[in-house]
């Protein structure tokens, strides 16, 4: 046996009787070299050995009952002790692991008469259940057996068979605490206790494990003890072979392999055992100490977690997440901070600095943009107004042409004819006399169709008197038979209400857009659509022409056309779009609203 001496005691027992304070004696069931009574003991000493106006002389005795034979290694260390502590006081036990309260019992009234016992258990003695026995309280090491298997589940919904491995010999009643604890899992799922002698026959069962399963790893005692091998070094040998996901109820195992579970904190119940320890040194009677469970919470291993493709929301919330990769932003979040909020005080600063030295430029090119705006006016006025005389004059010279060359053509032929009949003799039935009659007629229709045209093309009647909807029909009517083209017209809704300035444009807009379409675009093929809906007149005009180029008309001021409609629908409110193309044909859409807004 080695003692392990903190603080200010020294290696003899005759030097340490000397030093003052008080004394300390703790028992653990494991080795030294056991990870697990290392963590503990280190807790133990935190709190214990902290700063404190009394100091205290900490010791710790092994008791390795898994490695040694129970009786012998119990007497073994009884007479250490005996020999060792004689001639020095205790004040406090701390018996970590049921096998060592046993014996700080078994041997108290022999090795410490009445001192206060600070245990860590599983399983009490009878007379620490009783209370018979005096002066003893602590920590309930409850294992959460089931707790964990619960939440395995949970996150494997799917398992129907779960795997145990849990063997400790050396423990009394472990088996039978271990499976009264999982019994209600026996409706829900298969549970098969893994029984091994030997670590490689252990690893062997876990390697044949199916996929589908769950492991649940306690603890693993081999029947024959194998050195230095312990909890944790078995979970890493299972967890290199496993092919199914394992779950652990100790935080040692955390890192070797094991996804989770809900995890005794070593750590805590070490700090728990010195807390305690420190109450009954400073007078505390351990009578009036309860004895509380060992805290347990939620842990994870996040590399696990990713392999067995667990989805993270299904873990509990008050989780314990560890070996999670941090992200660039967690990790540089200060830095990252940092360097933008010094970014943007320059900026600031930039800024600001750019104001004032832009503010006369910015000022001075306001004035520049009004005046090149103001002479941009200017300029397409005096264009506008000169195209508007060129349109006039172009318009006149029309109207002129149809009634000198058709009109009065025309006239001519029928006043030639009237002069032919009055000089005519015999009957009116003559055949030649009627021949002559049927001419005049039909020189006098031609007439009055001209001149109707004429007068339609400059207002029509139809308008006025039927409405938009039949006056367009009528206008793509005459449009097919006077060109020879085919014009179709559809009307949606009830178009009878348009304003009369809204009829008059849509009727301006569809005779420019037929006359550009038959004259300039060679079109054969036109339709018309007007649609009512929503408070809103639409109309669509489509042709398969030849197209233009809308920016070259516009720039070389042979678009008149197409910038008396736009005015025409700027005055009514509404809006034009012209889409063209060089030999892709035009189609033009209207929209102005039914009522004034």
């Amino acid at each position: 046996m080695v003692a392990i001496v903190f603080g200010s005691v020294c290696p003899a027992a005759s030097a340490q009787v000397r030093h003052p304070g008080r004394t300390v004696l703790t028992i653990h069931w494991g080795s030294e070299s056991d990870p697990s009574s290392e963590r503990l003991d280190a807790a133990i000493r935190r709190v214990l050995l902290g700063p404190t106006d009394a100091p205290v002389n900490y010791f710790a005795e092994y008791l390795e009952t898994e490695e040694f034979p129970a009786e012998k290694a119990s007497k073994a260390l009884r007479d250490y002790i005996l020999r060792k502590y004689e001639g020095r006081h205790v004040d406090v036990v701390i018996a970590v692991a049921s096998a060592a309260l046993q014996f700080a019992v078994r041997y108290r009234d022999e090795l410490f008469p009445d001192v206060p016992i600070v245990f860590l258990a599983v399983a009490l003695p009878q007379a620490v259940v009783d209370r018979t026995a005096r002066g003893i309280t602590g920590v309930l090491n409850d294992t959460p057996f089931s707790e964990t298997l619960e939440l395995a589940l949970k996150l494997h919904p799917s398992t129907t068979r779960v795997f145990v491995v849990a063997q400790a010999p050396t423990v009394v009643g472990y088996d039978e605490k271990l499976q009264s604890a999982l019994s209600p899992f026996a409706n829900r799922v298969e549970l098969t206790y893994v029984k091994k002698r030997t670590v490689p026959e252990l690893l062997s069962a876990v390697k044949a494990i199916p996929p589908q399963s769950v492991i649940l790893y306690t603890r693993y005692a081999p029947d024959e003890p194998v050195p230095n091998v312990y909890p944790g070094d078995i979970a890493h040998m299972m967890a290199d072979v496993a092919r199914a996901p394992i779950y652990g109820v100790s935080d040692l195992y955390i890192g070797s392999g094991v996804v989770g579970g809900v995890i005794r904190s070593g750590d805590a119940a070490g700090a728990r055992l010195g807390e305690i320890a420190r109450q009954i040194l400073d007078g505390t009677p351990p009578e009036d100490i309860p004895i509380t469970p060992v805290m347990t919470a939620p842990m994870f291993d996040w590399r696990q977690v990713k392999r067995w493709g667990i989805d993270p929301s299904r873990l509990p919330p008050e989780s314990r997440i560890l070996f999670r990769t941090p992200t660039a932003w967690e990790s540089y979040r200060r830095y990252i901070v940092s360097a933008i909020a010094v970014v943007g005080v320059q900026l600031l600063l930039i800024v600001g600095l750019l104001t004032q030295r832009t503010g006369r430029r910015v000022a001075e090119g306001t004035v520049r943009a009004r005046e090149a705006t103001l002479q941009t006016s200017y300029d397409r006025i005096r264009q506008l107004a000169g195209r508007l005389i060129d349109a006039q004059e172009t318009a006149r010279a029309s109207l002129a042409h149809d009634l000198h060359d058709d009109i009065c053509q025309r006239l001519a032929m029928v006043s030639t004819m009237i002069d032919r009949l009055r000089a005519s003799s015999g009957s009116i039935q003559n055949r030649a006399v009627q021949r002559d009659f049927a001419q005049l007629a039909g020189d006098t229709r031609i007439l009055f169709d001209a001149v109707r045209r004429l007068s339609h093309e400059l207002h029509p009647d139809s308008l006025r008197l039927l409405g938009l909807a039949p006056a367009l029909k009528t206008l793509c009517a005459e449009v097919a038979v006077h060109h020879g083209v085919r014009v179709t017209f559809t009307a949606v809704g009830d178009s009878r209400h348009v304003r009369p300035d809204v009829a008059v444009c849509f009727f301006r807009i569809v005779q420019e857009s037929l006359r550009n379409a038959v004259v300039h675009g060679k079109a054969h093929q036109m339709a018309v659509t007007l649609t009512t809906s929503a408070g809103e007149l639409e109309m669509t005009i489509t042709d398969d022409g030849h197209g233009f180029n809308v920016d070259e008309v516009n720039q070389d001021g042979s678009g008149l056309g197409l910038v008396t409609m736009q005015e025409r629908v700027h005055v009514v409110g509404g809006s034009l779009d012209i889409v063209t193309g060089l030999q892709q044909g035009t189609t033009v859409r209207v929209k102005a609203p039914l009522k004034n807004s």
